[in-house]
């Protein structure tokens, strides 16, 4: 498997967190992998064999080539049906309502083929991506398409939803609504209607998905963890409550999720 990540230009780097690409050879379909929810918007084009979206209900849907993935609620199940390449733009969490015209509540919970989103300009940018192998290129092909997006779309961004998203992010997704908004200094219905807006989720879910990722980064940094210790480090209540945060966001228990491969899951292990 070959994984690359890039860093934005200083001009987007308020907007965009990263740009990655992920590579390997697979010639037969596999098993299903979890794609957990990053508290982030994501755009993704694929350049090889399609991937396949397996619902509960036993429905496969076979994804588009390039499409957008909003802010997601619950763990989803990807897997791919031949060779991989793809190359993806990961927004931070307020980063994608600057090329975008509405709000990202409209996105939440989907995965819509991108030219549905962002008009016919897309597949002129899907084509140049996909007759640039180098990953580099393909970042500034990337940049100077967002670059575009940007004089096109005059939107402000939210400085109370800045410093919210900080104080999540100092918490670790443990503090309270009612904490965050009191040291924004809005109510907390104003800042449930901004992360709407902005973000895509409400600040208690955003705040679930930021804990959940701090256990997992905890975890896979360690050489033998102990998840439960981990959970209530991170303010887990009891070993139910880290279950059931578990089963939403990868599908699974914590046990089974530690054993199963996971070539896509790991992209989607935040950071920070």
């Amino acid at each position: 498997m070959n994984y690359a990540e890039a860093a934005p230009s200083p001009f987007l780097a308020d907007f965009v967190k990263c740009f990655w690409a992920l590579e390997y050879e697979n010639a037969q379909p596999t098993d299903p992998e979890p794609v957990i929810p990053d508290g982030c918007i994501e755009i993704i084009f694929n350049f090889s064999d399609r991937f396949r979206r397996f619902h509960p209900n036993g429905k496969i849907e076979t994804q588009a080539s390039c499409l957008i993935a909003g802010q997601m609620h619950s763990g989803i199940l990807l897997g791919p049906s031949g060779n991989v390449d793809l190359f993806g733009i990961r927004f931070h969490p307020a980063g994608a309502f600057r090329f975008m015209r509405f709000e990202m509540k409209e996105l939440s919970d989907r995965i819509d083929p991108l030219e549905s989103v962002l008009g016919s300009s897309v597949a002129l940018v899907e084509e140049h991506l996909a007759l640039q192998s180098d990953f580099h290129g393909r970042v500034a092909i990337a940049e100077a398409y967002l670059a575009g997006l940007m004089r096109s779309v005059t939107v402000n961004t939210s400085p109370y939803v800045d410093h919210a998203l900080a104080v999540i992010a100092s918490a670790q997704g443990n503090a309270s609504i009612r904490d965050i908004a009191k040291k924004v200094g809005i109510s907390e219905r104003s800042l449930e209607r901004l992360f709407s807006r902005y973000v895509g989720t409400t600040p208690k879910a955003y705040s679930r998905i930021v804990r959940f990722q701090s256990v997992l980064r905890e975890i896979e940094g360690a050489e033998s963890p102990d998840i439960l210790d981990t959970a209530l480090a991170f303010g887990y209540y009891d070993q139910s409550h880290l279950i059931n945060d578990f089963n939403q966001f990868s599908g699974s228990s914590p046990a089974a999720f530690l054993e199963r491969s996971r070539q896509m899951t790991d992209i989607f292990i935040s950071d920070r």
